[in-house]
């Protein structure tokens, strides 16, 4: 079955305003981006952390592949199985 295809209609040039003081809601999700990117930078700088070289064992190797997969493709990266 095709994906069904929604069309969007453009938005009006004269809805963006960039001197226009910004809404609470840009306040709020600006917010919530900030925090959500500093989260990032904390897996990304554990992640970074470790040391390649000095992994040895397959499952090490596997561990170190699945975290760094899971960062740089999110919705892809499937959960682990315990």
């Amino acid at each position: 079955m095709p994906p069904r295809v929604v069309s969007v209609p453009k938005t009006p040039k004269e809805s963006y305003n960039p001197n226009r003081p910004a809404s609470s809601l840009l306040l709020s999700q600006a917010l919530h981006l900030h925090d959500t990117l500093q989260w990032h930078v904390a897996e990304v700088q554990a992640v970074l952390a470790i040391n390649p070289k000095k992994l040895r064992t397959e499952r090490e190797l596997s561990e170190y592949a699945h975290k760094v997969t899971r960062i740089l493709h999110p919705h892809s990266a499937k959960r682990r199985r315990k």
